[in-house]
């Protein structure tokens, strides 16, 4: 029997590109998407999208939180001595305030749903900085995983999308986390190995349909020279930029081999021109209607696919993960 699965890979405001990609599938669909697959894994952006999908939220409604509460989440100031604060405080401490990350969070996922409200099986990466360790935040789809299920959901999203250097470390209990950026950012592997080992799916069986964030490559110049400090790293979001793309890479590569046309990935590369427009925190207007436009062609591109179709004729039945809450 099939067992497909939705990966939502991070790249901060351009997730704005998933899920207005997901948006059109969903219109395509005639359903919310969410409901077309056995599990949905994402990381940081994507961990919030999937989170909200399995929620029973709509690709449309996510998308409007995205487009209206942006420039809350990553405010530029148009005052130059406000810009100027802004680069003298980077040093000691977060580039942005959480505090309207989680208000656009709440927004999508509710401030009271509960890992466990999930109507589809969840994977969402962090990491454990009090313990050193990755933390796979998961639905109770196994007789083994029940630590997570009564967590709440806005807690776990928060977790997966604390971007270091961009956000603070968020809290859940008595530990700290980061971006699941920092070791999964294209989620896709961990979904293959949790079908397999947790849900007791045979490879044979699997499908993923995973979506970027138009941020599948990241070079420099050679004239820039190789002998590059910490400020050079930072600039441009370079070092976090070559860490995503890489392990993006890598992972696709993997995937297409594991799974063959079972796997089908969905993003965009942008122009060179488009590229230089585009950044991990600029959500303004011009940059908006450059993620929706490469999100519509995009869709465009994969419109009459028969793997695509496929996914949306999949009908999973909904999940009750609610049962025996402690």
């Amino acid at each position: 029997m099939e067992f497909r699965i939705l990966a939502l890979s991070g790249g901060g405001y351009r997730g704005l590109y998933t899920i207005a990609v997901l948006k059109h599938i969903e219109q395509q669909a005639g359903r919310p998407i969410g409901q077309c697959f056995d599990m949905i894994a994402g990381t940081s952006i994507g961990g919030i999208i999937a989170i909200g999908l399995a929620l029973g939220k709509t690709a449309e409604d996510i998308e409007q939180v995205f487009l209206k509460r942006g420039e809350d989440i990553f405010p530029r100031s148009n005052w130059k001595l406000g810009r100027i604060v802004s680069r003298l405080r980077k040093p000691f401490g977060a580039k942005y305030r959480n505090r309207e990350l989680r208000k656009a969070i709440e927004e999508v996922i509710g401030d009271r749903a509960l890992i466990a409200d999930a109507q589809t099986r969840l994977l969402i990466p962090a990491v454990n900085m009090s313990d050193g360790q990755v933390q796979m935040f998961k639905t109770p789809h196994h007789e083994r995983l029940t630590w997570d299920r009564n967590l709440l959901a806005a807690d776990v999203a928060m977790a997966t999308s604390a971007a270091p250097y961009f956000f603070p470390m968020a809290s859940i209990k008595n530990s700290n986390y980061v971006d699941g950026g920092i070791v999964a950012n294209a989620p896709d592997l961990c979904a293959l190995h949790e079908a397999i080992h947790f849900c007791g799916q045979e490879i044979e069986n699997i499908h993923i349909l995973s979506v970027g964030t138009t941020s599948s490559k990241f070079s420099l110049p050679n004239s820039l020279g190789r002998d590059l400090g910490a400020f050079a790293w930072l600039r441009k979001d370079r070092l976090l930029s070559t860490v995503m793309t890489s392990q993006q890479q890598l992972v696709h590569f993997m995937m297409t081999h594991h799974l063959k046309d079972r796997y089908l990935r969905i993003d965009r590369e942008p122009s060179s021109e488009q590229t230089s427009d585009l950044g991990l925190d600029i959500a303004n207007e011009k940059r908006r209607a450059t993620l929706l436009g490469l999100a519509e062609g995009s869709y465009r591109s994969f419109t009459a696919s028969t793997q695509l179709k496929a996914f949306l004729d999949h009908r999973p039945a909904l999940l009750d993960f609610r049962e025996g809450l402690a």
